[in-house]
């Protein structure tokens, strides 16, 4: 099997899910009985959340927002930032696939914490979407086990 090359495209509704359960959070702090003071902050810290996570996983602007993956025979994949820089990264078993939504963990090689990318149906072809999740579903389970 040759190396499959993913692009990604910004996602709205990875936008409507993000807005939607920001403003969620922000909704259930109202009726706590904390100072006004300590909910604005709460707020504030919930906007500047929204904002960090659409630049870098909804509308990919940010430059640490991954822009492509590459999946090689190897059982590497290669991350591409909007910076262009390229991480080499490993997939734990812990990556979720399904037809709606698939969540890609990344291992970088030289790092400790993981990186996820989410995928959803709009921010990808749908050919592309259908070989991505038959790779991770069949190619890297059947490798590990």
């Amino acid at each position: 099997m040759s190396d499959l090359l993913i692009h990604l495209r910004p996602s709205y509704y990875l936008t409507v899910l993000l807005g939607l359960a920001h403003c969620a959070a922000g909704a259930v702090l109202w009726p706590l009985a904390l100072p006004l003071g300590m909910k604005a902050i709460i707020v504030i810290l919930l906007v500047i959340s929204l904002i960090y996570y659409l630049r870098k996983d909804a509308l990919l602007t940010a430059s640490n927002a991954a822009m492509a993956l590459t999946l090689t025979d190897e059982m590497t994949c290669i991350l591409t930032m909007r910076s262009g820089q390229a991480i080499a990264c490993r997939i734990p078993d812990n990556t979720f696939v399904a037809p709606y939504l698939t969540v890609i963990n990344l291992q970088p090689t030289e790092k400790f914490f993981l990186r996820s990318v989410t995928i959803l149906p709009d921010s990808i072809d749908a050919e592309e979407f259908r070989r991505l999740r038959i790779w991770l579903r069949w190619k890297w389970k059947n490798d590990r086990g």
